[in-house]
């Protein structure tokens, strides 16, 4: 398993709320965008996922 520092994370997390602040001002700038973001959430399927039979075999997972 490839090893991952708490520097590595720590760079994610940030990366991540960068590009959450990003979205939200674009959201609350383009009104027109978020009332069509949120149509397009709502046409996600969640039983359209693929399933890995030994997911939890796989990845350690009781």
């Amino acid at each position: 398993m490839k090893s991952i520092t708490t520097e590595t994370l720590y760079k994610k997390v940030v990366e991540l709320q960068r590009d959450i602040v990003q979205i939200k001002k674009s959201l609350l700038e383009e009104p027109e965008l978020r009332a069509d973001f949120i149509l397009r959430m709502r046409d996600i399927d969640l039983e359209k996922s693929v399933t890995v039979k030994d997911f939890g075999k796989r990845y350690g997972l009781k």
